[in-house]
């Protein structure tokens, strides 16, 4: 009994025990349906405020908050301004107040404004212009400024005077000998490069003086360098360190890196020692012209002066080979362009831009000679063709350019400078020369590639490049004559179509002086050039030779012709002379007619050519109406023709000579007698 009741004592603890466990684990079950409760009532709540939201759309937004700043972090510090400057920049800002862009319609260059007042530019950069517009680095722009000069050796132009106050605000550049420097000395060159325009500023270019060349000929120095533009270039100016300047490049050298020295074109800028630029001839102001376009020439010209811009000027040109006419203004733009046809061509031109305007004429007919004719002198002579003669009458006075070296007689060794001064020019000298003599010829030019002719005495010879020269285009010949005489040497550019100065000199290296008189004497005899005369009479008529006949070409001041272009003489009591002059071939005749004014003969004659050589040549004969036996008064009439089918007569001219009262006077001198 005593181990039973511990035992049920222990049932009883352990029942209560398990009922507080089950009281304990209904509490928590209820505490846990509570909170699932409450959250599904968020969820709830946050899906109603999202449908409210949708169903508002024209509630405004939500202002934006600001978005969150990152702390403040310290960055790198930015690069410092560069600061420039050496030798480059110091001469850049020297020189750039002196440097000029020229202009014209043909191009731009660079303009050098120097101390003396002149702007140095290319001259072939201004394409024949002889003014140009400058535009100084200041921003002040000088209209029309004139070609006054050039260096004739290098091609640089002179353009000026400027306005001394134009020098003192710029300055002019300063202007020094580089040829004492040291090659390997740093040096610039700044300039203007092709297609840059006004707005542009001028390029440098760094390298070093390379050498010093001396050009004995023309007595200049240029100086080498690698400063040189990568492409074209509208020339360019070589400065020291210091900013002064040494060399000045025109556009044609500036590629090759030489440049002219200063130092020689300041020795040559008093105005008494530039050369004068390319001037008209007052002295070759005519209303008619004969133009000879020889085998080696391209073109030949004429002038017209500015006065006459606006005005119409008409021509008769009369061509023994079709050409082309051109009109170009002063600032080389071809103004009107024109076929010459073989025979008689009449053309209006109307120049209306600058003048003075150039007439150019250039054969159809391939000109020169080909390179394999170059290096076989005989063949090349053979080939060569005729004179192209161009006879022109204007209703205004036409001019030429002077050209002092025209068929200028040469001194033994003595150098000549000469200048080709148009496209397609040649000049041509005459040597006397002895057929034991040796004689070496040279042609020496920087600004073309020359080519050199002779001809005469037993020579016959062409060169190109054999002269040598800093750019190994000078000419070349040694002369060894066959007998005493006259050669004749002719001096052109190798294309037609550079221009420049040249030097021409000629060297005995064997034989006995020419006795240069007796030779020319001996030249004169067999050669004849010969031209009609100047006609000074009352009336004059003057023609050419065509298949129809003898063509009249300019009637003198108060001449009248018929409708067969007889010359019609006014009433003068049948007594006056006539004179007649035709040029042509050997054995060529023209016939004279004088018909009274009942159409009777008076007068008939011929006019016969006798001429020593094959070249044309002149004659003359004078016809005087009867004294004693006057035909009835009224209008003559005075008529040439050719006789022959092959006559070779060219040109002719009638003179008329008026004597009113002869008839009277011979029949007194008759009575006395």
């Amino acid at each position: 009994m005593t181990l039973l009741k511990p035992t049920n004592h222990l049932r009883r603890r352990g029942f209560w025990l398990f009922t507080l466990l089950i009281a304990a684990a209904l509490v928590l079950s209820a505490c846990d349906l509570v909170g699932d409760d409450s959250d599904d009532e968020d969820q709830q709540q946050q899906a109603q405020e999202q449908q409210a939201e949708q169903a508002e759309p024209a509630a405004a937004a939500p202002a934006a908050r600001p978005a969150a700043q990152p702390p403040e972090a310290e960055g790198p510090e930015p690069p410092p301004e560069a600061e420039g400057g050496g030798e480059g920049a110091n001469a850049y800002s020297i020189v750039f107040p002196s440097l000029a862009f020229v202009m014209t319609p043909n191009g731009a260059a660079t303009g050098l404004v120097i101390a003396e007042g002149y702007v140095i530019v290319d001259e072939r950069a201004l394409g024949g212009a002889m003014a140009a517009n400058v535009l100084l680095s200041n921003g002040e722009t000088l209209t029309d400024l004139a070609v006054v000069g050039r260096d004739q050796f290098t091609g640089l132009a002179y353009l000026g005077p400027l306005d001394p106050n134009f020098v003192r605000r710029l300055p002019g550049a300063r202007m020094g000998d580089g040829e004492g420097i040291r090659p390997g000395s740093s040096v610039f060159a700044i300039g203007y490069a092709v297609g840059d325009g006004p707005d542009s500023l001028p390029s440098v270019y760094s390298g070093v003086l390379s050498g010093v060349d001396e050009w004995e000929a023309g007595q200049r120095t240029f100086l080498r360098t690698d400063a040189r533009p990568p492409g074209a270039s509208a020339g360019m100016v070589m400065v020291d360190g210091a900013g002064t300047v040494i060399g000045i490049a025109p556009a044609s050298l500036v590629g090759l890196g030489w440049y002219v020295s200063t130092g020689d074109l300041a020795r040559s800028l008093p105005p008494a020692a530039i050369v004068p630029a390319r001037t008209l001839d007052p002295n070759s102001a005519s209303m008619e012209h004969t133009l000879s376009i020889g085998p080696l020439q391209h073109s030949t010209s004429l002038y017209i002066g500015d006065e006459l811009t606006g005005e119409t000027i008409s021509l008769s040109i009369s061509a023994t080979e079709p050409a082309l006419l051109q009109l170009i203004d002063a600032n080389g733009e071809v103004l009107q362009d024109s076929n010459l046809i073989e025979g008689a061509t009449i053309i209006s031109v109307a120049p209306d831009t600058v003048g003075p305007y150039r007439l150019a004429i250039v054969p159809l007919r391939t000109m020169g000679v080909s390179e394999q004719a170059a290096e076989e002198s005989e063949e090349a002579s053979e080939a060569m063709p005729a004179d192209r003669v161009y006879r022109i009458t204007s209703s205004a006075e036409l001019m030429s350019i002077a050209e002092v070296d025209e068929m200028t007689p040469l001194a033994m060794n003595t150098p000549f400078v000469g200048t080709i001064d148009i496209a397609g020019d040649q000049d041509s000298f005459d040597l006397a020369v002895r057929a034991d003599g040796v004689y070496e010829v040279h042609v020496q030019s920087l600004l073309f590639d020359t080519v050199l002719f002779v001809e005469g005495a037993g020579v016959d010879g062409i060169d190109d490049d054999t002269g040598g020269g800093p750019f190994g285009t000078d000419s070349a010949l040694t002369l060894a004559p066959q007998e005493d005489g006259i050669v004749r040497l002719t001096v052109k550019d190798y294309a037609d179509a550079g221009t420049g100065a040249y030097v021409l000199t000629v060297t005995q290296i064997a034989g006995e002086p020419p006795a240069e008189e007796a030779a020319m004497e001996a030249e004169a005899e067999t050669g004849v050039s010969a031209s009609l005369p100047s006609p000074s009479a009352d009336l004059s008529l003057r023609g050419e030779i065509t298949e129809a006949g003898l063509v009249p070409t300019l009637i003198g001041i108060g001449g009248e012709l018929d409708e067969n272009n007889a010359l019609i003489i006014p009433d003068a009591d049948g007594i006056f002379e006539v004179v007649v002059s035709v040029l042509g071939t050997d054995g060529s005749t023209a016939r004279l007619f004088v018909l009274d004014a009942e159409d009777q003969i008076v007068v008939s004659g011929r006019v016969i050519l006798s001429c020593e050589t094959a070249a044309p040549c002149l004659a003359s004969a004078v016809f005087i109406t009867p004294e004693d036996d006057p035909s009835p008064p009224g209008k003559w009439r005075i008529l040439l023709q050719p006789e022959g089918a092959a006559s070779g007569i060219t040109d002719w001219q009638i003179e008329v000579h008026l004597y009113e009262g002869m008839g009277e006077a011979a029949e007194e001198e008759a009575d006395e007698g």
